[in-house]
């Protein structure tokens, strides 16, 4: 009954009050951003109320509204918001700011008037403002009983640009969703379907066919009450575009983001206007529509409802995934299982792609536009056919989005006869330098080059006689000790005749390449159609023929360096290094252990190190690993100092041990070579790190608040020390700290206890700490707190002073934790001590203020 009472009165005093708060300004605008999934900008702004009470403190609008909906006052308040929308809008036009759209929640009920769609235009079209800035956002209404009049206006007002958003999808009523008359543009997705992402696998399937369902209807998709990375992940592979929740920021008020917009603080980036088309057309195109073929003899077990899809974004110089469904990230996954998908841009280059001859292909359907269908084989084993589609151009930034589809994949390590002739023809003539297609009667020719790390060929230009113009080219083309050679047996009538006698011509002979001289094997076979043409190949081998000579050095070396690993019992592998061409032979103690692939002799010492470190290398060390071992800042530091060492841990016996790799160059025959040690330090590093643990262990029990586990007095007196040092030598710029002192600890000690207290005391602590998240929080007394804040955190001080201020005003209705708190700012070298007294003399003023 009394509680009854409580909101009666409650309810009195706002409507009591309402018009003086729309007066004084007590009822504000805030902010909460929309942000594209695909680029991480935000693309849309929601419009939400608060009324700052003097007496009740900061009223979210589910604490008002519906009281203003039934004392018929709504539209009065929903027409304020829209002043103070436009208000801010044109502040930004004066700025120079871009503006996105802005959605505004009006009430089913305002729609039960005639005129509210006029006067809604009237006032936008006073400011001067595009009306597809504008977006206006409803809910279901139990109390709304004409739903047809609702419709008939939001139906007009969209008529005349004004975007119409559905809110709160899948929690309750959708009748007005599916209304024959009305097409929304926007749905939001309730945020209690949101936070059971994580914890309810029902929930993933209901939210995946909302969004289907959505999509399906031609809608947008906006989806409320994202809070961590890993729901963000989630709702992008299920084609979500946009997103809204704390993870990104809390609702902020206009007058606080002008603050931001006049200090220069960065906020999250605003998305160009001018390439919202761009993306709506990207974000449009569902990767849920395109089933799998109905026959699935011959297709590897991939998603039940749909084709692993994804949205490329790409330019001349960078590609990025913009968009991928949950089967494209299973086939990536189970196909190519060393390449992580990111949605960063990266460089365009093989090496950055899974497949070279896919991202040719890539670049054709760009320069073409053309949708394509191809085919390639993955690393595992498997033929999959693919359609590349261009879907959208982005005239600011010149980048093209590409549709990536899988149509279908054949079972790992199939037979060769599944193999297609595309891919066997493009694999055979990777190699190839050139290919020619002769006429034999007339001697007239096409060339053919070959790209092959594309695996892709293409017509290089015709000639009118190859003979002719072969022995011309020898003179320099081919190495002059092999030009006679050359000369005598690449003619007409001796290939002719070695292909009669013994169905090929073959010859290996040095040429001369724009990066030295090579071996290459030329080769002519007759084309069985018609006889009448020849093809002839040439490809490098010189590898091969070198492979040979090097074979005798790699044995003699192999035995060198197995004797001075058995006399250096730490060492547990050496390897000598080509630097030319980063090939490796590796020698180590333990026969029965490999270090770096499963050969003696390798390509790539330093691709296979990052391949193979993948499985040896400790988790934790991996990153840090292959961010230091590369070729380029091995041989910096041994130009530097003489040699490059690293420590890390690798897995022996499934635990972790320390290794330390270290490498110098030395000179063979004139040739210099990198040699490359992997010592076992375990023992050593283990013991050091014995004593620095214990000695850490004391150092952590002597400034730790026992209470709290926040930093104590005597940690606050060691950073005292230190920044003064750093103030006097003028290393630190600026800086602030802040005092805090709890409100009636004395009064919760003596009338419930010091068991009570304590919990007091950590409530409040708790308050600091969320304030200010990045920043050192001291208890420095009793109930006294202090924090020092720098860097980052020192740009957002009013944001943190103010939550709690916020948190103030929320527990003095509630019977919390109330906290008198002052700051003082360290600027032109004040000393440190000076700022504490002014911090300290700001807080005792705030808590006599607060008593009264």
């Amino acid at each position: 009954m009394k509680k009854n009472i409580l909101l009666e009165s409650r309810k009195e005093y706002l409507l009591e009050n309402f018009e003086r708060a729309l007066q004084e300004e007590w009822i504000e605008v805030y902010i909460q951003p929309v942000v594209r999934s695909s680029t991480g900008k935000v693309c849309e702004e929601e419009a939400l109320a608060r009324w700052d009470d003097p007496v009740l403190g900061v009223l979210n609008a589910c604490d008002f509204v519906s009281i203003l909906e039934e004392a018929g006052l709504i539209s009065q308040l929903d027409l304020y918001i829209l002043d103070k929308v436009i208000e801010k809008i044109q502040a930004q036009k004066k700025m120079g700011i871009d503006i996105v759209i802005t959605s505004i929640n009006f009430s089913q009920l305002d729609f039960q008037q005639g005129n509210i769609v006029k006067e809604i235009d009237n006032k936008i079209s006073k400011a001067g403002i595009s009306k597809d800035r504008f977006a206006f956002e409803v809910s279901e209404n139990a109390s709304v009983v004409e739903k047809k009049n609702t419709v008939s206006q939001l139906e007009h007002l969209q008529k005349l640009g004004y975007k119409i958003e559905f809110d709160d999808f899948g929690n309750g009523d959708t009748s007005l969703l599916l209304s024959s008359q009305l097409h929304f543009d926007v749905v939001k997705i309730n945020l209690s379907l949101t936070r059971q992402i994580l914890v309810n696998d029902r929930a993933k399937i209901f939210i995946t066919e909302l969004v289907k369902m959505a999509n399906a209807l031609g809608i947008e998709t906006i989806v409320k009450g994202v809070e961590n990375q890993a729901q963000i992940d989630f709702l992008k592979e299920i084609g979500c575009a946009k997103l809204q929740g704390y993870y990104f920021t809390r609702p902020l008020a206009v007058k606080q983001l002008e603050k931001f917009v006049k200090d220069g603080k960065q906020f999250l980036g605003l998305e160009n206007p001018k390439e919202a088309e761009y993306y709506n057309n990207v974000d449009k195109v569902s990767l849920h529509e395109l089933s799998v073929a109905k026959d699935r003899s011959n297709v590897s077990e991939l998603d039940d409802n749909c084709m692993p899809m994804a949205i490329i974004e790409i330019d001349y110089s960078n590609v990025r995934f913009m968009r991928i469904n949950q089967s494209f990230r299973q086939f990536m996954y189970e196909n190519f299982p060393n390449f992580k998908i990111k949605y960063e841009s990266r460089q365009l280059s093989h090496k950055e792609f899974p497949s070279a001859y896919v991202l040719s292909r890539i670049k054709h359907c760009v320069q073409t536009g053309e949708d394509l269908i191809i085919d390639d084989r993955t690393p595992v084993g498997s033929i999959v056919h693919m359609m590349l589609q261009k879907i959208a151009y982005d005239e600011e930034t010149k980048k093209y989005a590409i549709l990536f589809a899988i149509i279908s994949t054949g079972e790992k390590y199939n037979k060769i006869t599944s193999l297609s002739y595309n891919y066997i023809s493009r694999a055979l003539s990777e190699d190839y330098v050139a290919m020619y297609f002769v006429d034999i009667e007339t001697n007239s020719y096409v060339l053919y080059q070959s790209d092959g790390l594309n695996r892709d060929i293409t017509v290089e230009h015709q000639g009118k006689d190859f003979f002719f113009e072969a022995y011309k080219d020898s003179n320099k083309k081919v190495y002059e000790e092999d030009r006679t050679m050359f000369n005598m047996m690449v003619t007409k009538e001796n290939i002719l005749k070695n292909i009669e006698e013994n169905g090929a011509f073959s010859i290996t002979y040095r040429a001369n390449e724009s990066d030295g001289v090579k071996y290459v094997c030329l080769k002519a076979v007759k084309d069985r159609k018609d006889g009448k043409h020849i093809i002839i190949g040439i490809n490098n081998v010189d590898g091969q023929v070198k492979q040979q000579e090097k074979f005798k050095q790699v044995q003699e070396e192999r035995m060198y360096y197995s004797r001075i690993a058995a006399l250096v019992g730490d060492f547990h592998a050496v390897y000598c290094i080509d630097l030319k061409d980063n090939s490796y032979t590796i020698y180590n103690a333990d026969q029965s252990v490999d270090y770096a692939g499963m050969n003696r002799i390798g390509k790539d010492f330093f691709e296979e190190t990052i391949k193979v470190g993948k499985g040896v290398i400790y988790q934790e060390d991996q990153e840090g690993f292959f961010e230091a071992i590369n070729k380029k800042k091995v041989l910096d530091s041994i130009e530097k100092n003489g040699s490059f060492t690293y420590e890390y841990r690798r897995m022996i016996d499934d635990k972790p041990t320390f290794f330390r790799y270290k490498a110098i160059i030395i000179k063979e025959n004139d040739e210099e070579k990198l040699i490359v040690g992997l010592i076992n330090i375990d023992a050593e590093v283990r013991k050091e790190k014995e004593y620095k643990d214990n000695l850490s262990m004391v150092e952590k029990l002597a400034i730790k608040d026992e209470l709290t586990g926040v930093k104590n007095k005597h940690a606050y007196a060691q950073a005292e020390e230190e920044l003064s040092t750093q103030i006097e030598d003028g290393s630190v710029d600026e800086y602030a700290i802040a005092v805090f002192d709890l409100n009636g600890l004395k009064y919760i000690n003596d009338t419930y206890g010091h068991a009570a207290g304590d919990e007091f005391i950590k409530a409040g602590c708790k308050i600091i700490c969320d304030a200010f998240p990045h920043s050192p929080v001291y208890r420095i007394g009793g109930d006294e707190f202090s924090v020092i804040i720098q860097g980052d955190a020192y740009s957002n001080i009013d944001f943190s002073m103010g939550y709690i201020e916020a948190k103030n005003h929320e527990n003095k209705v509630r019977g919390g934790v109330t906290i008198a708190a002052g700051l003082a700012r360290g600027v032109e070298n004040k000393p440190m001590k000076q700022v504490f007294e002014e911090a300290d003399s700001n807080m005792y003023a705030k808590k006599k203020q607060m008593k009264y």
